[in-house]
């Protein structure tokens, strides 16, 4: 056991050698950990001093309004320049350009035979919009609307047509800079492209923006919102870390993200990458083949997300955004009713995911619902200081009153009417609205019974803080006689009525909308009936009508000749029923009172 014990010893303990290494590498591990910790604590320090004084300042000076930059164009807060809301003018908000991508002919593209998978970037501003990719096509049809808004007139739009190509960079065909001088309407114009090859048929629409929309009406009234409050503070202070979403796609400060998942993007063939989902976005990013895709949804754009299949086995999510969205970072796809739709797939778990989305719209539709509030009590405090102004003065001006105009958004197009007839109606405004449109009324219900109408629901009258006055809802199935149409179809009518101060004037609007007709998502059939009081008993009615096409169609101009006169028709026999109902009214009213004068002793 003598010669066995040295050996055990040698082979168990190390070497002197080994003994050395072992203590200097411990040795610079230790040191290297403790100028590390130095480091991170010096920065720690150095961030916690610097950002104190601001944020203490600034929590001083925050108010307790909640109100937030909503409504149609809230995304515009984008990076540094658009976190900076739009500056109210002296007649009011910004302007809306309207852009309708209609068709392009002579793009000459890589393929061999020439042909081309074009889609068009539209900017506008600092805003940006893709269309949607045509396939193999030299000469593409679109049809497609895109809304911008902008601070002031005259602006460029820049139309750019680019070649897809899944892998590699997207070629340029051509561009065209156009500049929207004034609030106008231009016709469908062609343009030539800047490349040898190649023109693009547009139209353009420039509109004021009403101050009651919900940026002009926060700035035009002095209320701040709670995210620029946010904004102002945090950017007098050193922020510690920024996220994906300020790297990638240059988003303010204020955007955190609340999910991330695993998941591809269906374009000609699932590119993978992530998705972020935040309090007012939607993104997703991906680097396939060193092609980097950025794309970018607002959830006031999304208009409805369902569960779907992608190559009947894959589970996926699809995604449909409002009409004028338009895409964001990659051409969208449209389904074959031409929604706007996103689709993803190849998630972990698509229900998490899906429900994750459904609480983001949710929570966003509450911060409307808040911010809804919080305007009609300024707008009430609004309209109570005006009337005290005008009792304070009324020794000055005891007839004038000060009061601060409120515009409302329109309810129908007004581009699109035109004149029908004019007539004169047998009562006052004041009883047309009563015994015609009123909840109590039957007169819809037997008018709807006579032409065999079924399944009507009126819904009762409501005020209305968007277009003033009030609204209601009437939804039912109309008979069609039309060989193109099926034998029935559900219609849904949008009704808005307002008086004026003196209860003499009447402005009674509606939207009619066919469903189940072919291409019946792409119009509504707008009117309009002006009653105005000719004297104690009678009223003068005008009526206009036209049809408001929401997309471009190729047979757009049959779809307005044929709908046009339909109803025309329509409204003179409504008038003539009218008419009618209310001297029937009014004889039995008549009649009972006398019955009842008689019967009293």
């Amino acid at each position: 056991m003598g010669p066995c014990l040295p050996w055990a010893l040698g082979l168990l303990l190390p070497s002197l050698w080994e003994a050395k290494v072992a203590f200097s590498a411990t040795a610079l591990l230790i040191a290297a950990l403790i100028l590390f910790l130095l480091t991170t604590d010096q920065h720690a320090k150095s961030t916690a001093t610097g950002g104190n004084r601001p944020a203490s300042s600034a929590r001083s000076s925050a108010t307790a309004a909640y109100h937030r930059v909503a409504g149609r164009r809230r995304t515009r807060a984008r990076g540094e320049a658009a976190s900076d809301d739009i500056t109210c003018a002296q007649g009011g908000g910004g302007y809306v350009v309207k852009l309708e991508l209609l068709s392009a002919k002579y793009l000459i593209g890589a393929n061999l035979d020439g042909s081309s998978d074009p889609f068009a970037v539209i900017s506008c501003a600092d805003q940006k919009r893709f269309s949607s990719m045509v396939p193999s096509q030299r000469n593409p049809l679109w049809g497609e609307d895109f809304n911008f808004l902008v601070e002031q007139l005259p602006v460029e739009v820049t139309i750019t047509i680019y070649d897809w190509d899944t892998v590699c960079k997207c070629k340029v065909i051509g561009s065209v800079t156009i500049v929207v001088l004034t609030e106008n309407e231009s016709g469908a114009s062609w343009y030539e492209l800047d490349s040898k090859f190649g023109q693009i048929c547009l139209r353009l629409r420039s509109t004021k923006a009403f101050p009651d929309s919900d940026s002009s009406f926060e700035e035009c009234n002095g209320a701040e919102s709670p995210r620029k409050m946010i904004l102002n503070k945090q950017r007098q202070a050193m922020i510690e870390g920024i996220g994906p979403l300020q790297i990638i796609y240059k988003l303010p400060h204020d955007e955190i993200v609340h999910q991330s998942y695993s998941c591809a993007l269906d374009r000609c063939f699932l590119l993978h990458g992530r998705m972020y989902i935040s309090q007012w976005h939607l993104c997703f990013h991906s680097n396939v083949f060193s092609k980097q895709l950025n794309v970018i949804i607002p959830l006031q754009d999304i208009d409805e997300i369902k569960r779907s299949q992608h190559s009947l086995i894959n589970p996926a999510i699809t995604i449909f955004l409002n009409a004028g969205a338009g895409g964001h970072g990659t051409p969208r796809a449209c389904s074959q009713n031409g929604r706007i739709r996103y689709t993803f797939a190849s998630f972990w778990s698509r229900n998490r995911t899906f429900r994750a989305l459904e609480a983001a719209l949710q929570s966003y539709e509450a911060t409307l619902e808040a911010e809804k509030q919080v305007r009609a009590h300024v707008l009430l405090q609004i309209e109570n200081n005006s009337v005290f102004s005008s009792k304070t003065d009324n020794t000055k001006t005891p007839e004038k009153n000060i009061e601060k105009a409120i515009k409302f958004q329109p309810f129908i197009n007004d581009h699109v009417l035109a004149d029908i007839t004019s007539k004169f109606f047998p009562g006052t405004p004041e009883k047309f609205f009563s015994t015609i449109l009123g909840d109590s009324s039957m007169f819809f219900q037997q008018y709807r019974d006579a032409r065999k109408d079924t399944n009507l629901k009126l819904s009762r009258w409501c005020a209305s803080e968007e277009y003033g006055g009030k609204v209601r809802e009437v939804t039912f199935r109309s008979q069609c006689h039309s060989p193109l149409c099926p034998p029935d179809t559900a219609v849904t009518e949008w009704q808005h009525a307002s008086f004026s101060r003196d209860k003499r004037n009447l402005i009674y609007e509606t939207k009619h909308q066919a469903h189940d007709v072919p291409f019946g998502s792409y119009f509504e059939i707008h009117c309009r009936w002006s009653l105005r009081t000719t004297s104690n008993s009678t009223c003068q009615v005008n009526i206009k009508i036209g049809v408001n096409m929401k997309k471009w169609c190729i047979l757009q101009s049959r779809i307005k000749s044929g709908a046009t006169d339909e109803y025309r028709r329509e409204v003179c026999k409504i008038l003539e029923a009218a008419c009618d109902y209310f001297l029937k009214s009014e004889a039995n009213s008549h009649d009972s009172d006398e019955i009842v004068m008689v019967s009293s002793p």
